[in-house]
Order: C-alpha cells, then structure tokens, then sequence
C-alpha cells in the first residue's frame, strides 16, 4: 500500500506544482476568493489538504529512511487541516497574506512541490 500512496502523492505534488509555477496569478486569485469567504475559506482551505494528509498518514506510515519524508508531509497535512477547521479565525488570518502582488510566492512553492515529487521518485527508485 506504502508503494500505491506514494505513486499518488507523485503525482499530485508534479501536478499541482507544475500548476503554481506555471499559473501563480490563478492560484492567488483562487485563495483570495477562500479569503473573502471568511471562516467558509478557512475550511475549504482545510478540506484541500486533508484527504491528501489523512490518505497518507493512514497507508504509508513510515519512519526510517527516505519514506519518513513522505509521512512527515502527510501529518503537516492533517495538522494543517486541524488548524483551519478548529480554528478557522486562524485560517482566515494566513489566508488574508495572499495577494496578487505576492503571487510569485506561488511559483516558489510550485518549485518545492516539484522538488518533493522528485525526492519521492528517487525514494522509489532507491527501492
């Protein structure tokens, strides 16, 4: 099952990184909207993160070697999405740091998730 999730987790982090660097100016826009909503952004913002979080921390909970990469990611997940649901004021708050003068902010977070989805095929290829 660990082998599956991290195939999955592969591919959302290449997808939706590739997606930030190359359209930042959608993705502010995309969080200012969650932002306008209030405390109704703060949870949609959580439920982005958790299934992704929650999918890992349940299947692939491994910690030794490369793979506690991938696990620790999945609890920064869930515990994120903790946050914005139990206190969604918080979440409202982060979210209100979004702008579209700040969107090149998402090109550098699109780079790291790009970056982590290669560090997970190395992990694999180290298998």
């Amino acid at each position: 099952m660990e082998l599956a999730v991290t195939k999955l987790a592969i591919i959302c982090f290449l997808v939706t990184g590739v997606s930030h660097i190359v359209r930042p100016r959608v993705w502010a826009q995309f969080f200012i909207d969650m932002h306008n909503k209030g405390e109704v952004g703060s949870f949609q913002n959580a439920l982005l993160h958790f299934p992704l979080g929650v999918l890992i921390v349940s299947f692939h909970n491994l910690w030794h070697g490369w793979p506690i990469v991938l696990t620790l990611i999945g609890w920064g997940l869930v515990l994120k999405s903790f946050i914005y649901f139990v206190f969604p004021q918080y979440g409202v708050r982060i979210l209100a740091r979004v702008s579209m003068e700040r969107s090149w902010e998402f090109v550098v977070a699109g780079i790291i998730s790009v970056g982590i989805s290669g560090l997970l095929i190395f992990s694999l290829l180290r298998r």
